[in-house]
């Protein structure tokens, strides 16, 4: 290599170590001429801190009575509301932060230890327009590993009850020639709780894999489910020797069906019954970005309907939580009534910000990153957030994107509280 072109690649090396820094003082911002410990406001006006409560005190109410009426029908589904809850509002107004902080409630009462509450919580961003993608979504939420654990210990407590007798029962012995105390060997940790160790195990002390096939397939059609084509992907998941496939589209049905909608109803069924016999009481599935559906041609917007009648129609083995524009909503209704009603049994509608919510939701996202002074609008001044609300119309998106902004121009410009008005102007002429 000629000397030139070293120095072109020296010179280019330099280039990317001096960007490299400016990245780290990046990092590295000090936000403490303002009296905060970060920007807390998100950049481009998406929510990014579930733990923030609805503005509404209504909205906070409805959030409660959802849950406790959706939780409780795991004791009594068929005499239970429909399980279900649709957020309508216009883009912007916080639909998926409100989406995000109902499914960060449903995390910490799992992990509360006052209370019995057992739940999972799914969120499908940008769904797709046909019903088994959805529970592709779903299966990858709750994870390929997870789901396999949660399969293997419903075959294995079954096997564990019955004991070596009952499991030789309808083959003949040659087949079966392990013995009773390496039997006992295979419930014992750390093989046990590992269904690929277990089956290695199982064939080491002389078991015959297709018997151990036969009785998980007996012991998922008598627990969860009696279709056999549905039976055949959870032992998928089990037996090396019987997937051929183990990728989210075998699992998740991709393989078309002619009764693909009841198929896959029944899919989704057998999921939450797996879950339920694993401890978990209910399974909430939150479904954002269906706002646009209003803007679909006939046939897409029928696979959409289609979408949402396969999660929902008379089904109240889980609970569902849509976000959706009142134009689309009211093309819903419009085609589908059975499904409009449905969908609106829970319903929240989110408005555009006032001044005294445009308050409360700055001093909620400025309380995120203060030590002392919470509850009050410094740095801000009331000038200021009187024409942020001016310059935003009261969309959420808008007025928290501007927030970011601000903090980010004082900061840079060592700018001291409290902020007024005329900081807008400099902010908007970069």
């Amino acid at each position: 290599m000629d000397k030139e072109k070293e120095e072109r690649i020296d010179r280019f090396g330099e280039e990317i170590i001096d960007g490299l820094e400016k990245i780290k003082i990046t990092k590295e911002k000090d936000y403490s001429i303002l009296g905060l410990k970060f920007n807390p406001f998100p950049p481009a006006g998406i929510p990014r801190h579930p733990s923030l409560p609805p503005l509404d005190e209504s909205v906070r109410d409805k959030i409660r009575e959802f849950i406790i009426s959706t939780y409780q029908h795991y004791e009594e589904e068929e005499i239970g509301e429909y399980a279900g809850l649709t957020i309508v509002g216009d883009f912007g107004n916080g639909k998926t932060h409100l989406m995000q902080h109902l499914k960060f409630l449903i995390e910490q009462l799992n992990k509360s230890k006052k209370i019995n509450f057992s739940a999972i919580a799914c969120f499908i961003d940008r769904p797709e327009d046909a019903p088994q993608r959805v529970i592709h979504k779903l299966i990858e939420q709750i994870g390929l590993d997870v789901l396999r654990k949660f399969v293997w210990q419903i075959i294995l407590e079954e096997l564990e009850k019955k004991g070596i007798d009952e499991f030789k029962k309808g083959y003949e012995l040659p087949q079966l020639s392990i013995l009773p105390q390496n039997w006992k060997k295979l419930f014992e940790e750390p093989i046990k709780s590992n269904p690929i160790q277990f089956i290695n195990e199982f064939k080491k002390y002389g078991g015959d894999i297709k018997n151990l096939q036969g009785k998980a397939k007996e012991i998922l059609k008598k627990k969860v489910i009696s279709d056999e084509s549905l039976i055949d992907r959870y032992l998928n998941l089990l037996f090396v020797e019987k997937r051929t496939d183990i990728s989210w589209d075998t699992l998740a049905g991709y393989v078309s069906s002619r009764d693909l909608r009841r198929k896959e109803v029944h899919f989704l069924n057998s999921i939450v019954k797996i879950l339920r016999k694993n401890g978990y009481k209910m399974l909430y599935v939150f479904i954002d970005e269906f706002e646009d559906l209003s803007k679909l041609r006939s046939a897409k917007f029928s696979d959409y309907v289609l979408v949402l009648n396969t999660l929902i129609n008379n089904e109240r083995h889980w609970a569902v939580v849509v976000s959706l524009t009142e134009d689309a909503l009211n093309r819903i209704q419009e085609e589908s009534p059975p499904l409009y009603d449905r969908l609106t049994t829970w319903k929240i509608t989110l408005k555009p910000l006032d001044n005294n919510r445009a308050k409360r939701l700055i001093v909620n996202y400025l309380n995120l990153a203060k030590e002392n002074e919470k509850d009050i609008l410094n740095p801000l001044s009331e000038s200021l957030l009187k024409e942020m609300y001016n310059k935003s119309g009261g969309n959420y998106r808008s007025f928290i994107r501007l927030a970011h902004r601000i903090i980010e121009y004082s900061r840079a410009n060592n700018i001291a509280p409290p902020l007024n008005s005329c900081i807008i102007e400099k902010v908007e002429g970069e």
